[in-house]
């Protein structure tokens, strides 16, 4: 039996008012990537001992360039939102959310007769969570 492969996904950016900017038929990728400093706590003892500290977020999104794309996002540029993405579209009851803002439009390299990959880098404000039971906002 062949696997099926869903590269379908829900990406909702929610704003106050309530404003919901749904980018699921745009958005292409999500990467969300935690990074863990280390903090020396060597002593004499144990020269090399470290301990984890913070953990901060960096998302990442990709999209396929169009009008409409700017449209949806040029209105919100440095508002705070809620950023929702589920990975498949058949359940909208597990995703990942927290809190970001964007501060300026993607663009990138644009070729005549292509349809260009662009990247949206978002603060993330608050730990991503994964939500289960709730349908995504």
């Amino acid at each position: 039996m062949a696997s099926t492969i869903i590269r379908k996904g829900i990406l909702h950016f929610n704003f106050t008012g309530p404003v919901v900017v749904d980018l699921s038929c745009f958005a292409t990728a999500f990467e969300l990537t935690p990074s863990t400093e280390e903090i020396d706590i060597g002593t004499f003892c144990a020269p090399s001992a470290v301990e984890q500290g913070r953990t901060t977020y960096s998302a990442l999104v990709a999209f396929l360039w169009e009008p409409a794309l700017y449209t949806a996002l040029q209105a919100h540029i440095g508002e705070l939102m809620t950023f929702a993405f589920a990975p498949n579209y058949l359940i909208n009851t597990e995703y990942i959310k927290f809190d970001s803002k964007y501060a300026s439009q993607p663009w990138g390299r644009f070729e005549i007769g292509q349809r260009v990959e662009v990247e949206l880098p978002l603060a993330v404000l608050t730990v991503p969570t994964w939500i289960t039971g709730t349908p995504i906002p």
